[in-house]
C-alpha cells in the first residue's frame, strides 16, 4: 500500500505509513520511524501489526 492510495485524512484516522528507512532499536523488538505523509514519530512492536504514534505509548 502506498501513501498515494490512502485518502488525505488517513493520518487523522491513524493510518500512518513508515518511511522506507525505519530503524530498529538495538536489543529491543521495537521499530521506530516517521510517517511519510505527516512526519509524526511512529513506532511498531514485534507483536503489533500497526504503526502507532510514539506518544501513545507513554
Amino acid at each position: 500500500m502506498h501513501a498515494r492510495s490512502l485518502p488525505p485524512k488517513g493520518c487523522a484516522l491513524g493510518r500512518h505509513l513508515p518511511r522506507s528507512r525505519h530503524r530498529d532499536v538495538k536489543g529491543e523488538p521495537i521499530q521506530r520511524s516517521a510517517c511519510r505523509c505527516c512526519g509524526v514519530a511512529i513506532v511498531k512492536s514485534a507483536v503489533s501489526r500497526r504503526w502507532i504514534v510514539s506518544g501513545m505509548l507513554g
